[in-house]
């Protein structure tokens, strides 16, 4: 009776296999450790990342306010943001792209 061979995977491959899942781990708990909270953390998250006028307020008054409270704590950030976003302006937000040069503003149809 011939059989076919049966594939084996060879200890190098398994090593790889077994190293290449660590270091994705690894980087995945490491994404997840880059939070680092600012001294005003509490009460920036009451402000920014919990309260309607920063989440989903789509008013021109709660844009400025929620730039505003940025740039008076500029090192602080929610700690749901994507490590990419690094302030109120640098995300996606309810009212963004509604104000100013955009929209129907921007058309002078009104």
């Amino acid at each position: 009776l011939d059989r076919p061979p049966r594939l084996l995977l060879q200890p190098p491959l398994i090593a790889m296999k077994v190293f290449g899942v660590a270091i994705l781990a690894f980087g995945l708990r490491s994404a997840a450790a880059a939070f680092e909270p600012c001294k005003a953390q509490d009460a920036f998250d009451i402000m920014m990342c919990k309260s309607h006028m920063c989440v989903d307020c789509a008013l021109e008054w709660c844009m400025k306010a929620c730039q505003e409270l940025q740039e008076k704590n500029p090192e602080c950030r929610c700690e749901d943001w994507p490590a990419t976003r690094a302030s109120y302006s640098g995300g996606d937000f309810k009212g963004k792209g509604k104000v100013g040069d955009v929209g129907d503003y921007s058309r002078g149809t009104l």
